[in-house]
């Protein structure tokens, strides 16, 4: 039985604390035992405004957080990203190396589950019908699309469908819908035109991110769609 460390995100315990509970049940369904580090922040959005000695104190703080567990587990492709691709260079010599090597334990919720020894022994089943939306971050920077329609698959009884453009960004980047919130409102509406010729009602991301931007946006447009993040569609689809 491995312990392990689960990070939960400042947005996912503001928005939709929820989901930090399906991960640690998805967690302890596979034999982990789970410590709750909450309160933190990865550094990303004051990293994505300029402000890098801000995101560096911030950052720093989650990094402390991985002196006591060998694995924290991240329900976030772009708080993993910050922590293992960013971070670390915010700071110099020893301190960057020790930052790089603590940054090397952060490891995003689908991969975790993924790549876990006693994956088999979930015998995940979920009858319905979901639309899956690939996040940026999870697809160009951690690489996880493949892994994470393969753990949709594993699903039984579940029917997932594929956007014809996957690949495009959803319109929120963070800071970048603020900033150009015209732009990130057109592509949202593109992205859930795309959502709605697939016909399903449910969309799903490894990103809560993303789900929170689309969920306002289908909101606005009186689209009635629910939005699940990977963690709670493993958690619904569990014995």
């Amino acid at each position: 039985m491995a312990t392990v460390g689960l990070f939960i995100p400042c947005y996912m315990a503001v928005a939709r604390p929820d989901d930090a509970l399906h991960a640690r049940r998805v967690l302890e369904a596979l034999g982990d035992t789970v410590e709750a580090i909450d309160g933190l922040c990865c550094g990303q959005p004051a990293f994505n405004s300029g402000f890098r000695e801000e995101a560096r104190r911030v950052g720093r703080q989650a990094l402390r957080a991985a002196t006591d567990v060998d694995t924290i587990v991240v329900p976030s492709g772009s708080c993993t990203s910050m922590i293992r691709h960013y971070l670390p260079g915010l700071f110099e010599r020893d301190r960057r190396r020790t930052a790089d090597i603590r940054s090397r334990r952060f490891v995003e919720f689908c991969s975790y589950v993924a790549n876990h020894p006693k994956r088999e022994s979930l015998e995940l089943s979920l009858p319905g019908v979901v639309a899956y939306h690939d996040s940026c971050h999870g697809r160009r920077e951690l690489g996880i699309t493949l892994t994470v329609k393969d753990l949709l698959g594993s699903i039984g009884e579940l029917e997932v469908r594929t956007l014809t453009h996957e690949d495009e960004c959803c319109g929120f980047g963070g800071t970048f819908s603020v900033k150009f919130p015209e732009v990130s409102r057109e592509m949202s509406a593109c992205k859930l035109a795309d959502v709605r010729q697939t016909g399903a009602r449910v969309l799903v991301s490894a990103d809560l991110s993303c789900l929170l931007h689309l969920e306002t946006a289908a909101r606005e447009e009186r689209l009635r769609i629910e939005t699940w993040s990977m963690a709670e569609v493993l958690a619904r689809a569990l014995p």
